[in-house]
């Protein structure tokens, strides 16, 4: 599953895009900001709780999900209690899931979480869901995560060498399916490269509308199935850049920057 970020983190009720960061993403670029301690995560999630905050909840790895937020801590018990969403057809379709991926904000933090289920139990003289309160949250300025979902009318490609036994240099291409000033996810080659965790590929190229391109060196942080609405799996990889050169990551954001003007002005 695909996390395109959005930068300043929108309301969740006015979701435009797939907010998730995967679990590999999680234990790779994003692992330094997970907040484990019991007593953090109990503030947290009162926090949201004391101020009503909205919470996005995605069910499974699908790009459905259902609108809602906190009504009950209970620490003692290691519960938490949500409200239902105004779909029927939604709420009955999470009681089912085997995981709720939680999206939800303090300020200009973004936070996610994961439910292992939730069950459906009273609560004052209605209904509610119910799980544990998680093991682990993300808690992320929006430095560390504003990333660009590449628009399908207008793909990008990163050419990447490939070094053979025999001495020879093969270029295999693959489709970047969101990018940022610090790294990107990209569709995996069929055929022709093999990915290792903390490999290195320098000399990579991404070509940029209008003939411009950025060369840089990618180092492999995440490999992973991923589910697409279809239900065809494809094998992506999240991709650190290094030691990139400062205007090359300001030729980067003017890209960026260009994209998400065109999408909010509805061109794209």
């Amino acid at each position: 599953m695909e996390k395109p970020i959005q930068d300043g983190m929108p309301e969740p009720d006015n979701v435009p895009q797939d907010l998730r960061i995967s679990t590999q993403e999680v234990d790779g670029n994003y692992a330094k900001f997970e907040v484990t301690s019991e007593e953090e995560i109990l503030i947290i999630l009162r926090g949201l709780l004391r101020n009503g905050t909205r919470v996005t909840a995605y069910l499974n790895d699908s790009l459905d999900f259902l609108m809602t937020s906190l009504l009950a801590i209970d620490a003692e018990s290691n519960k938490l209690t949500l409200a239902l969403d105004s779909s029927k057809h939604l709420n009955r379709r999470a009681q089912l899931c085997s995981k709720l991926i939680c999206i939800s904000s303090q300020g200009k933090i973004k936070l996610q979480f994961e439910l292992d289920g939730v069950d459906l139990v009273k609560f004052g003289e209605g209904t509610a869901f119910q799980g544990d309160i998680p093991a682990s949250i993300i808690r992320l300025q929006r430095r560390d995560y504003y990333r660009l979902m590449v628009p399908k009318g207008s793909p990008l490609k990163c050419i990447i060498p490939v070094l053979q036994p025999d001495g020879r240099t093969v270029h295999h291409e693959a489709n970047i399916v969101n990018i940022s000033g610090r790294g990107l996810t990209m569709d995996v080659p069929h055929e022709g490269v093999e990915l290792e965790l903390d490999q290195e590929f320098p000399n990579c190229r991404i070509d940029l509308p209008g003939g411009e391109h950025i060369d840089t060196t990618l180092q492999i942080r995440s490999i992973y199935f991923s589910n697409l609405s279809g239900g065809r799996a494809v094998k992506r990889s999240g991709c650190q850049f290094l030691k990139m050169p400062t205007p090359v990551q300001k030729q980067l954001l003017r890209y960026i920057l260009k994209v998400e003007s065109e999408r909010l002005a509805g061109k794209i």
